[in-house]
């Protein structure tokens, strides 16, 4: 079975590919409606074909329901150029990822706290808890967790879920900077009152989609 995120970066970059083949052929006009029409149509396609790994199914239909039901408002082709900008900043050269290491995640504890967040990496959360910050911005994750999750080399091994109140776009905007995509779980309800659940995954492998973060000007 193919990895979720190398079947993903597969699939926008021969989508993309095509709509530009059809564009340049002057067989799709080249404004918004007619794109969005042609990658409704093209995704259409691909699914009958099954020309994707099975990974990557959920994501296509959730797509096809999108372009139905939204139209051009789905900016299909905007969305396939955030997902391949956001992945070519993770992967290397052969089209995999890098391992995810503790000092990774102490520069993105430390952007945070440069930006007056609160970072919580002391406490067990095994249970329900509250984490008073009187307004403030928050991220938590568990000790124990943390702990467990890596290797003795400092490398990710298991998934580490982080906990946040506040702008969860600058949260993922940070931890991007520093080779980190957050997969959510949740937005809002979580073991941590009023925080949400996001999880870091080592080697940035989660199978779906993960939290896109601001793309840069071009």
């Amino acid at each position: 079975m193919a990895a979720f995120y190398q079947e993903l970066n597969k699939l926008v970059d021969e989508g993309l590919a095509e709509l530009e083949s059809s564009v340049t052929a002057g067989k799709t006009p080249n404004n918004p409606v007619s794109e969005t029409h042609f990658m409704s149509a093209w995704i259409t396609k691909v699914i009958k074909q099954q020309r994707y790994d099975h990974c990557v199914a959920k994501t296509l239909l959730g797509w096809q329901q999108m372009a139905r039901s939204m139209g051009k408002q789905a900016q299909l082709k905007l969305k396939f150029e955030h997902l391949a900008w956001a992945l070519s900043g993770v992967l290397t050269e052969e089209g995999t990822t890098s391992p995810v290491k503790s000092e990774q995640l102490d520069r993105f504890y430390s952007a945070l706290l440069q930006l007056d967040w609160v970072v919580a990496t002391e406490y067990e959360v095994n249970r329900k808890v509250t984490h008073h910050t009187d307004g403030q911005a928050s991220l938590v994750v568990c000790a124990k967790q943390s702990n467990e999750a890596f290797d003795e080399a400092g490398r990710l091994a298991k998934p580490l879920s982080v906990f946040v109140r506040g702008n969860i776009q600058q949260c993922i905007d940070l931890a991007y900077q520093q080779g980190l995509l957050l997969y959510k779980v949740t937005d809002y309800k979580s073991l941590v009152k009023y925080h949400g659940e996001y999880i870091l995954y080592p080697d940035n492998a989660g199978d779906y989609l993960p939290e896109l973060p601001t793309r840069a000007a071009e």
